[in-house]
């Protein structure tokens, strides 16, 4: 196995999308990850192990986990995470199945002057890349961003 070091990938608890995702470590302590990027949302947090990561024994080694039926006792419980942080999580995965792989030419610049149709991809200057999700009225539009969901105009002039 590799060496865990700055730049390198890991499971982290990520505390905005509330998820085990892939981290990028950008701080080391004591070879420990520190500091980690989410590879989903972008934010900074300190490292958090994985929810789904049993406990770490005293040492630096994780501790077992019995079988149950085996003397252990029952089964650890599974994280429980919330429908809102399920529902993010999806509409994050989705917003990224729609804009991954995509050159910037296959994004239309946004302006309140031209029309778009649904699934158009848009380059918006503030809120970078998204892709139409629906057209409301004749002049707006809702826009998936990596940030959420945006009402726009279009078609004015």
């Amino acid at each position: 196995m590799k060496p865990i070091a700055v730049g390198s990938e890991v499971d982290s608890w990520c505390t905005r999308c509330r998820l085990d995702l892939w981290h990028k470590v950008v701080a080391m302590l004591n070879g420990a990850p520190r500091r980690v990027e989410c590879m989903t949302c972008g934010s900074q947090h300190n490292y958090r192990k994985p929810h789904g990561a049993p406990p770490a024994r005293p040492g630096g080694r994780a501790a077992a986990t019995p079988a149950p039926g085996r003397g252990g006792g029952r089964a650890p419980a599974a994280p429980r995470v919330s429908a809102g942080a399920r529902a993010e999580g999806a509409r994050v995965r989705d917003w990224e199945a729609k804009i991954a792989g995509q050159s910037l030419e296959a994004f239309a610049r946004y302006g309140a002057d031209r029309r778009f149709a649904q699934d158009d991809l848009i380059l918006h200057a503030k809120f970078g890349e998204g892709f139409v999700a629906q057209v409301l009225e004749d002049s707006k539009i809702s826009v998936m961003f990596r940030d959420g969901l945006k009402v726009l105009a279009h078609a004015r002039g």
